[in-house]
């Protein structure tokens, strides 16, 4: 079956921020401080994508971890895993909890033009 013209989008939009995340946090794991590269870097969301689609793409809801404490910390142990976000990125932490049950139409296209911009910018 043919993906949709949105999901299409929405993928799109996910690697640009997952790109853009390894970039501002230097493929650095922000729980651990070891480096995180290729499968070892998940670009995790604080506040899961099924409950918000308005933080999906939003760089405060999203970090990277690599794949130990991806998994292991924040998924076996979500209420630390929450407590260290909180107090490591206090306001990230207040604005994504204020966030996350917002509901928003999202221009994807236009969103994807500006996460291509950004990844252009951080590049440099």
């Amino acid at each position: 079956m043919a993906k949709s013209e949105r999901r299409k989008l929405i993928e799109a939009c996910d690697a640009l921020c997952s790109k853009i995340v390894r970039i501002r946090d230097k493929n650095t794991c922000q729980m651990c401080g070891k480096k995180a590269e290729g499968k070892n870097a998940h670009c995790s969301h604080v506040i899961p994508k099924s409950v918000s689609e308005y933080l999906r793409h939003n760089f405060n809801n999203l970090k990277l971890l690599c794949y130990r404490c991806h998994f292991y910390i924040w998924h076996v142990d979500p209420d630390r895993a929450m407590d260290w976000f909180r107090k490591k990125f206090p306001y990230r932490y207040y604005y994504v909890r204020k966030r996350r049950r917002w509901i928003r139409d999202i221009d994807l296209e236009k969103l994807k033009e500006k996460l291509k911009k950004i990844l252009l910018d951080k590049q440099k």
